[in-house]
């Protein structure tokens, strides 16, 4: 457990994970002592791949270093909160909340959730000089293992020393800070999963080409640009926006992404409307659609659904705005349509048709998305539909691959790279929902949930690993109740202490600190998240009573997750860590207070994640005569002490006697087993048990 990582992470590199996979795709460029032949490598590669000596890429102080962290496994492990996680709401969430030092966290969550995790939004420390990020971590290496490790220099050893252990805010130590947990975060995406980063000038540069380096150049999408708002107080230039940083996993062509054009719905609850009103008048249907235009530029020019008032025109399809019919570019495809009056070429727009060939366009024409004009001397319109898509027909066409869940109409649109979204109702929200001043500038979560729902489909999994104050978890339980979609949130947060002499974390102190919370930082995403369920709850319950009146009873709510599972990663403290090294396996007695400071939940937990189960398992307890033993799917794990002979009987018939019962690995908590009679005796009864009848192949593990 935390001695085997111990010992694994002294031997380990910064490429040992790289080197891995090397040796399990190229095993033949590895010399007998295990060294790697380059050259081998080169002759392997030489037909595919241009090997070339020079290259760009993003050098930094503590670049190998943070590789090194990177490829080291984390010695905490994973308490639950046992209190919090038996509540009747969070008992079976999915959605999970770990406070903790997320390059722990995400060593953690790559145990489990490895290529599973469709979406990651991350608002990480801006190293502006006023957002409090000072590079500090707890590796405690020396000089000499840096130097041995890193292949560097005394020099160069003590220098990333000196970030480390001093604390540091250059750009050095902030791009060390991020690499090592941006590596990370990339292992965790699907193939086609998607990260969004949020930044400010300061360090905008540096991240993109560090992103270039960690996701690959290739797979850059856009860099979004938020604007928040003038600042009429600037000296030079008012600087209101920031950027999000978006790269994909990789970048297949093929995918679509696409969200609903914002007043859209409106125009098609009218036209639905109208068209029960007034059946199949077509006439009467277009005057009330521009009636409903009018009507809204008189209240409410703004309003979004006057974005969309060209789409005025109706016929027995639905609702339509006449669109170009035109090549994008010059010299497109020239050929003669014939007007179906006249019986003359039409006109040919400028820079040509639209569809590459006259087969194409009939297809639009035959299918009634193309209009001709009175005669020949006009080009011909292209009718674009809101309530449905219009190339549905097309068997070309892509739209197949839209992201976008359930929509089956073709009122979507590309989002922009440029939008504006004020913050000062932000910061006025979420003081409401926390009942006071608690953050001066936290993020939007309708921001959150445009980016998600446009990337991400209803049940996925979204992780922010700089969680903060619970923007992104707020934002995806919002963004379930609204569609009700299932998706699930993953928030990791540091319980950094919060200090009342702070001037930009009195607030929070204050607010953690009134309400009887513990004043760290990861109690404000708590908080919040369940302030922000208790609300999404309340407003469900008043819809709901609005819709069925007094006939409304109480029914049971729908099948909505507004829970979450809470874990700590915690570090051993040293009186463990002496026990764990002094810890004697000839001894004839257990030393059961190993077990008790770990606290049989967290061994548990640490394991069930460690094994591919994830946080959200749960382990069955299974009797064997007296003994308690825990089951999950292919794992059997023994913790306690107390194992005896017909114990291991127990456990044979289980195996005999039960079908459904049948772990592949059996694991014991070697503090528990000291006495080495014990581990014979269960490897001997196993190897029967596998050369039986049933021909099992059960592995046997003993874990520190």
């Amino acid at each position: 457990m935390i001695k085997d990582t111990i010992e694994q992470n002294e031997n380990t590199t910064p490429n040992s994970q790289q080197m891995a996979v090397l040796k399990a795709h190229f095993p033949a460029c590895f010399k007998a002592d295990g060294s790697f032949d380059l050259e081998r490598f080169k002759s392997e590669i030489a037909e595919k791949t241009n090997v070339v000596q020079e290259g760009y890429e993003l050098k930094f102080l503590g670049k190998s270093y943070a590789k090194l962290l990177a490829s080291t496994d984390t010695t905490t492990v994973i308490q639950p909160n046992e209190a919090h996680n038996h509540l009747p709401e969070n008992a079976n969430s999915e959605n999970i909340y770990i406070s903790g030092d997320n390059l722990d966290g995400l060593k953690h969550l790559l145990k489990s959730y490895s290529r599973s995790i469709k979406c990651i939004y991350i608002d990480p420390p801006y190293n502006t000089g006023s957002d409090g990020f000072v590079y500090f971590d707890n590796f405690n290496y020396n000089k000499d293992t840096l130097q041995e490790k890193l292949s560097v220099s005394e020099e160069e050893a003590e220098r990333i020393l000196d970030l480390t252990k001093r604390g540091s805010a250059s750009h050095s130590a902030w791009l060390m800070f991020m690499y090592s947990r941006l590596l990370l975060a990339r292992d965790l995406l699907t193939d086609d999963g998607v990260i969004f980063i949020s930044i400010d000038d300061n360090e905008q540069a540096n991240l993109k080409l560090l992103c270039d380096d960690v996701f690959g150049e290739e797979n850059f999408v856009a860099q979004l640009v938020w604007e928040k708002g003038r600042k009429n107080d600037a000296k030079l230039f008012s600087v209101g926006h920031e950027y999000i940083l978006v790269y994909i996993r990789n970048k297949d062509a093929s995918i679509i992404w696409r969200e609903e054009k914002p007043g859209a719905e409106e125009i098609l609850n009218e036209y639905n409307r109208l068209k029960e009103i007034h059946g199949d008048d077509i006439h009467s249907i277009e005057i009330g659609i521009k009636e409903f235009y009018s009507n809204l530029s008189e209240t409410d020019n703004q309003h979004p659904a006057l974005i969309h008032r060209r789409y005025n025109r109706i016929d027995k399809k639905g609702i339509w705005r006449d669109d170009n019919i035109s090549w994008p570019s010059p010299d497109g495809p020239r050929y003669e349509v014939i007007h179906p009056i006249t019986k003359l070429p039409c006109k040919i727009p400028d820079t040509g048709w639209r569809f590459a060939t006259l087969e194409k366009f009939k297809l639009y024409y035959d299918n009634g998305f193309i209009e001709f004009r009175n005669d020949h001397t006009e080009t011909p319109i292209l009718k674009r539909y809101l309530n449905f898509v219009s190339t549905d027909f097309d068997k070309d066409s892509k739209r197949k691959n839209n992201r976008k869940i359930g929509k089956e109409q073709s009122n979507v649109q590309v989002m922009p790279s440029v939008f504006y979204k004020g913050a000062q109702p932000v910061v006025l929200a979420l003081r409401a929902l926390m009942g006071g001043e608690v953050f001066s500038n936290p993020k939007d979560p309708t921001v959150i949930m445009r980016l998600v729902s446009y990337v991400a489909t209803i049940d996925d999994t979204i992780l922010d690993f700089f969680s903060g104050s619970a923007t992104t978890a707020h934002a995806v339980l919002q963004l379930n109740a609204e569609d009700e979609g299932s998706r699930k949130f993953i928030a990791v947060q540091i319980p950094e202490a919060l200090s009342p002499g702070n001037p930009s974390q009195k607030a929070a102190h204050d607010f953690l600190q009134s309400n009887g919370l513990p004043t760290t930082l990861d109690y404000i995403g708590i908080e919040r998240i369940k302030r922000a369920a208790a609300k999404i709850r309340e407003e469900q319950d008043k819809k709901r009573k609005e819709q069925a009146g007094e006939l409304f009873q109480g029914e049971e709510q729908p099948a909505l997750d507004l829970g979450f599972r809470h874990y700590v990663l915690a570090e051993p403290n040293q009186n463990t860590l002496d026990k764990l090294y002094s810890f004697d396996k000839a001894a004839l007695l257990a030393d059961t207070t190993i077990m008790e400071e770990f606290g049989k939940p967290t061994i548990l937990a640490t394991w069930l994640n460690a094994d591919g189960y994830g946080l959200t398992a749960r382990a069955e307890a299974i009797d064997l005569a007296g003994y308690t033993a825990y089951h999950c799917q292919k794992h059997l794990y023994l913790i306690d002490p107390g194992f005896t002979l017909e114990s291991m009987k127990a456990l044979l018939r289980q195996y005999d006697a039960v079908g459904r019962f049948n772990p592949e690995n059996l694991v014991l908590f070697g503090y528990s087993f000291p006495d080495w009679s014990i581990n014979e005796m269960v490897e001997k009864n196993l190897r029967i048990l596998n050369d039986g009848e049933k021909n099992l192949k059960i592995n046997f593990a003993v874990r520190y």
